[in-house]
């Protein structure tokens, strides 16, 4: 958080009409809520992303300061982002206002490390999970938390309880929840199942064969019988 820091100005329009007037002039909306009632804000994205860009991507705690206001900074961290899904600009920011001596519960981000010899020999990797949530103090927020994948085989299934975290870190999430696992291809799922349908197919025409020939055996001493009698 150190020399982090972002101006903004309070507001008293709001609105949809408001809003699109303030992304017209090169600003967004925004809200800071937490320790005091909430204050409508005016912030700079570009100044927003510069933030990001410095700390710890969106999870990074900055100082707040609000134009006019007597009390000179408030911690925050960006509660919700919301971003234009065509070009992925900021078009609205919520700010939480915390303490820094409490703890707070956050989720942060997985990263995947190392190289796995099941996605060399061709599996696929299958993430089920991209975040957890933690509770720690503000200024020990990990940027991410990394995952292991180096001794990952195809098949292996890798838990929340398989994760290494920082002492000061509590996990919430659930210790048997899975995050990822390498699978074999469709494609050759698909090759292996037709094999096995190959293998059932000449088997089951061989059984049919063997059927034929011993019908044909019982009708032919069948006949044999009556030419005797």
């Amino acid at each position: 958080m150190d020399n982090l820091s972002l101006e903004v100005e309070s507001r008293q329009e709001v609105g949809t009409a408001a809003a699109r007037r303030l992304r017209r002039a090169g600003k967004v909306p925004g809200v800071v809520y937490g320790i005091q009632d909430p204050v409508p804000v005016t912030v700079n994205p570009l100044e927003l992303e510069k933030i990001f860009s410095q700390g710890a991507g969106e999870n990074v705690v900055f100082q707040l300061n609000l134009a006019g206001e007597e009390k000179a900074e408030r911690p925050v961290l960006v509660k919700e982002l919301q971003r234009d899904a065509m070009n992925d600009k900021i078009v609205h920011a919520d700010f939480l206002e915390i303490r820094m001596d409490k703890q707070i519960r956050i989720s942060v981000p997985l990263s995947f490390d190392g190289e796995s010899p099941g996605l060399k020999v061709g599996g696929v990797l299958s993430v089920l999970m991209r975040e957890i949530d933690i509770e720690c103090l503000p200024n020990a927020i990990p940027e991410g938390i990394s995952v292991d994948i180096s001794a990952v085989e195809i098949g292996d299934v890798i838990h929340v309880r398989d994760l290494t975290l920082p002492e000061d870190v509590d996990l919430l999430t659930g210790l048997d929840a899975p995050i990822f696992t390498v699978i074999v291809p469709v494609e050759e799922e698909e090759e292996v199942s037709e094999e096995v349908e190959g293998e059932e197919a000449v088997a089951a025409e061989g059984e049919a064969a063997e059927g034929d020939e011993a019908e044909a055996s019982s009708d032919e001493a069948e006949k044999a019988g009556k030419k005797e009698e």
